[in-house]
């Protein structure tokens, strides 16, 4: 990658400790001083107008730069960033979209193969030393159809690879629009007709006051019966209550969940005795050179910015991503 052109911008600060190799590789990359800095601080920082952001700082936090002018988030997800803050100081908020579109869409399968090949079952034996043959109902994904909800980068990559392993494919988004790798594209208020026709349905939506409790006992009593969910998104996307009420009445066969609407999950939750729940602790998103990605990523729309062009994954301030 090529040395990005300072022009006449200042330190850039970094929500991140980093070792001395990184720190001057990406220093000289992005001809720039970078800042190591944390939640807690006691001074401001004019100097400072780019930030490289944890996905849930307060406009408190930010008052701190006052010069700020451009922030990238180390997250897809900014459902927690002040908004109207970055709105009234004319802020850019960019994200990591694209980070995570191989990675997670292979989470979701895994998630959808571990009920279908019973793998989750087949962990839970082998802490028993029980070597059951017989137990579980072994299926397979091919010719299933699979809804993505939220059809955006990693919904693309689930999808081409979902094809490759024979199912349909359809997909919401926003707009409908028909994009590859989809036999079929609904808009977000066609939801109830998209979900009753999958086998398994993928949440990858972002999180905002309209895809709030999106998933309701409406829509789960649209679902085929014993449908699988898998939710790679948020939490807050899902009614709990009522998912709870689908996995026991068999609307949803299998839950697989890696997010939840208060994390940690606490110990007290019915989730955790579900039989036909997978619980992952909101890590569908990591992998082990994570902050290299981001960074990589954040090298282009640092480019974008210092070039006075259209930056690239820039966040819709209205729309909240």
């Amino acid at each position: 990658m090529r040395r990005i052109d300072k022009g006449d911008a200042d330190m850039i600060a970094i929500m991140r400790e980093m070792s001395t190799e990184m720190r001057q590789y990406y220093e000289a990359l992005f001809s720039d001083q970078l800042l190591s800095i944390d939640k807690h601080l006691t001074v401001f920082y004019p100097e400072v107008e780019i930030l490289i952001s944890e996905p849930n700082v307060t406009s408190e936090f930010l008052m701190h730069f006052p010069n700020l002018k451009l922030i990238f988030t180390l997250s897809a997800g900014v459902n927690k960033m002040p908004f109207d803050y970055l709105k009234a100081n004319q802020v850019i908020l960019t994200n990591s979209r694209g980070l995570h579109a191989e990675h997670m869409s292979e989470h979701a399968l895994a998630m959808i193969l571990a009920q279908t090949r019973q793998i989750n079952l087949a962990v839970k034996n082998q802490l028993r030393h029980h070597w059951a043959h017989n137990e579980g109902e072994f299926t397979t994904v091919h010719d299933k159809t699979l809804c993505v909800v939220g059809a955006g980068t990693i919904g693309h990559a689930l999808a081409r690879k979902a094809i490759a392993m024979g199912m349909q494919v359809t997909g919401v988004s926003r707009t409908g629009r028909q994009q590859e790798n989809y036999q079929t594209m609904y808009p977000t208020d066609k939801l109830i007709e998209a979900v009753a026709t999958a086998d398994v349905v993928v949440l990858m939506l972002p999180l905002t006051p309209k895809t709030y409790h999106l998933f309701d006992h409406h829509i789960f009593s649209a679902m085929k019966k014993g449908t699988t969910l898998i939710n790679l998104s948020r939490g807050g996307t899902v009614d709990e209550v009522a998912l709870i009420d689908a996995l026991n009445n068999g609307q949803v066969g299998f839950a697989g969940l890696d997010v939840f609407k208060d994390e940690p999950l606490g110990s007290e939750s019915v989730f955790w005795e579900m039989p036909n729940v997978l619980i992952m602790p909101h890590v569908a998103g990591d992998i082990s050179d994570y902050l290299d990605r981001a960074l990589n990523i954040f090298a282009n729309v640092l480019a974008d910015f210092r070039n006075g062009t259209e930056v690239r994954n820039r966040v819709d301030l209205d729309l909240g991503y």
